[in-house]
């Protein structure tokens, strides 16, 4: 590894002391550091992150802008207590308006197509669809959005699940790229610092606020450090319940004719696929393999993809011919509880990770209020 040695520009210009580090470029730590930028002007703030573009879940993940179905809900409320759950539904559904407001639908490739909860069999359906009123009605309570979650036929969906689900119209589907490359510009064009490259090996607390320290021997000095990293932050914050969760995703070459126009959501939101450009984006799968997909491993498995594969021909494609045309991972940030950690640790340090694959969502409403503490 080429060991970096300062020169006087880079000490006196380039690298002396920022008044904020973020660490982590996605699409958090971007968002973070625009609204830092934006309330103080002539601070210097820096996001640092290891590579060019983020490599965790940002441009990683499905590009689902949701915030979750019946059963998903329904699972929430059995794990975390109500107020938590529904606190952060309300973050989550107005996180998605606040993303199409402040970038723009066509920037960030979004289309409000609706979602489709889908079913294996009655008994399923039944269940949710018996559940739904009341999850409709704390939905109402919290965010004002009246009649949420409706029965549907989904016949004409053609595919091996249950002949009806539950649609939502509040949701859609956005592209990931877009999304991280018009964040991005946003940044640098307000004056945010990029530090891409910096592969940190650890952060040290002194009397000015934090060291942080690459692995490269490359050094930099801010007043406050931010750590926005999601998962990768478990080797920075080990007193934290952060556990990696790797996500992987199926993408098939174009289909003709294709007639799946939504996002679906399928058994608690472990699977979900949807449509894109004519392929069909398949995730999921990982509640059936979940010690082997807690791992920061981005390589993936036969066992998972073989698992997609079937998954993928006999309820979404039944009878259907397809090709894949490409597959990859992405790194999520889990804990016994699917609720963010958003806190100060010191005077000098705080967090905002463990996004439990719902940070396009939060993104937002999540920035705003790490930035309000400053």
């Amino acid at each position: 590894m080429l060991q970096y040695r300062p020169s006087w520009w880079d000490q006196s210009v380039l690298l002396k002391p920022f008044d904020f580090g973020v660490l982590g470029a996605g699409l958090i730590g971007k968002q973070i550091a625009i609204k830092l930028k934006q309330k103080y002007p002539k601070a210097r703030v820096a996001m640092l992150d290891r590579l060019p573009i983020p490599y965790g879940a940002s441009t990683r993940n499905a590009g689902f802008a949701c915030f979750g179905s019946v059963t998903e809900i329904l699972d929430d409320l059995s794990h975390t207590n109500s107020t938590e759950v529904l606190n952060t539904l309300q973050k989550r559904q107005r996180g998605i308006q606040q993303l199409v407001k402040e970038f723009g639908a066509d920037a960030i490739g979004f289309s409000p197509t609706g979602s489709y909860e889908l079913f294996y069999d009655e008994q399923g359906f039944e269940m949710a669809s018996q559940a739904m009123p009341s999850i409709n009605q704390m939905i109402k309570e919290v965010t004002g959005v009246q009649s949420v979650f409706e029965p549907v036929s989904t016949t004409d969906l053609r595919t091996g699940f249950y002949t009806k689900g539950l649609f939502n119209p509040h949701e859609g589907m956005l592209n990931s790229g877009k999304l991280n490359q018009t964040i991005t510009e946003k940044a640098l064009s307000i004056g945010v610092i990029p530090m891409f490259g910096y592969d940190v090996e650890r952060i040290v607390a002194n009397d000015q606020g934090y060291e942080i320290l690459a692995t490269n021997q490359m050094q930099l000095q801010c007043q406050q450090l931010i750590i926005a990293n999601n998962a990768f932050a478990a080797q920075f914050l080990p007193e934290e319940d952060i556990q990696a969760a790797r996500g992987q995703i199926l993408l098939t070459k174009p289909i003709p004719d294709l007639h799946l126009k939504a996002i679906y959501h399928v058994d608690q939101g472990y699977y979900y696929f949807r449509c894109l450009d004519n392929r069909i984006l398949l995730g999921g799968g990982r509640q059936h393999f979940r010690t082997a997909e807690t791992t920061f491993g981005f390589e993936g498995s036969e066992e998972v993809r073989n698992h997609l594969l079937q998954y993928l021909s006999t309820y979404i494609l039944p009878g259907q011919a397809f090709e894949i045309e490409t597959a990859w991972s992405g790194i999520m940030a889990m804990g016994k509880e699917k609720l963010p950690i958003v806190k100060t640790i010191n005077s000098h340090l705080s967090c905002c990770v463990r996004m439990s694959g719902m940070g396009v969502a939060l993104g937002p409403v999540l920035s705003d209020e790490v930035v309000s503490w400053y």
